[in-house]
């Protein structure tokens, strides 16, 4: 089992080394970590280059300072598999990782080893943890993600510059009969809270580009309000960034995915709605 792992990150130099160190020293290693650095500001390039000196397996890629956007996030990641592509580096599997992650030891051979054992599980990952332990997903996550080279092949070997990439990924698996999971009992660590960044907006965005049903984004929206304690301004920008990308605007970032795919989500949330509603009555 071979993959290599890409590492999007900016102004990490905090949590960068744990993040690095942990992979180094997973039981099986990466045969590359490219770690795309997007226009630091702080030490993080001089870390990285320290890392280079001494480990071949990290390489850098250094972007100029064009300020914080999470929008570019997905470019990055595809910008890392294209290089890598062409420079002819070959594995199983790849992994996407935080800049302020740390994995058990384990880590990528765990989840390689379920993966390989069943055919159809494509994408999969551990459970993540803040520092106080706070578990905070529900589905398979951005970071700490393995994906399967072969169908992220077959899927283009990019993921599309919209709100809703990281989802995108796991219904266009389920519409082609493949499998996903988040495996509870393998943790990581990630340190930064999602979504404060950009405070949730695009989190309500990529449920308007994916064609979330109203009442399965309502029920998103108030289970993040009561267990991810994001409050009642994470909350309206949410509800505002659904509301904007099914009104339809001309930024292409929060433009509807194609219609195939949006039905087939709406059609998933309305079963699971159903299935809700008839276990209450």
């Amino acid at each position: 089992m071979s993959y290599w792992v890409v590492v999007v990150a900016r102004n990490a130099a905090q949590h960068l080394p744990k993040t690095l160190d942990s992979l180094l020293q997973q039981t099986i290693p990466p045969k590359r970590v490219t770690v795309v650095n997007d226009g630091s500001t702080d030490e993080t390039g001089r870390i990285l280059l320290r890392y280079e000196e001494h480990n071949r397996t990290i390489n850098q890629v250094a972007l100029p300072d064009r300020g914080y956007d999470i929008r570019r996030v997905p470019s990055n990641i595809n910008q890392a598999w294209k290089l890598n592509d062409e420079m002819g580096l070959r594995t199983d599997f790849f992994m996407i990782s935080g800049d302020d992650c740390s994995y058990p030891a384990n880590y990528a051979e765990t989840l390689m080893s379920w993966m390989q054992s069943n055919e159809r599980l494509v994408v999969a990952s551990g459970l993540p943890s803040s520092t106080d332990g706070f578990i905070r997903e529900h589905a398979v996550s951005g970071s700490g993600r393995m994906i399967k080279s072969r169908f992220w092949v077959d899927m283009g070997g990019r993921y599309p510059v919209k709100a809703g990439w990281e989802t995108w990924l796991l219904y266009t698996a389920a519409m082609k009969g493949r499998e996903t999971r988040l495996f509870t009992d393998l943790h990581y660590q990630h340190v930064r809270p999602r979504g404060t960044t950009h405070q949730f907006a695009y989190w309500g965005a990529a449920m308007g580009t994916l064609g979330y049903h109203p009442l399965y984004a309502v029920g998103r929206i108030s289970k993040n309000t009561l267990i991810r304690s994001i409050g009642v301004k994470g909350s309206v920008n949410m509800l505002r960034g659904y509301v904007q990308s099914q009104l339809g605007s001309e930024d292409p970032f929060i433009s509807p995915f194609d219609q195939h795919l949006r039905e087939f989500v709406r059609a998933e949330q309305s079963r699971r709605i159903q299935m809700i509603v008839s276990a209450i009555l």
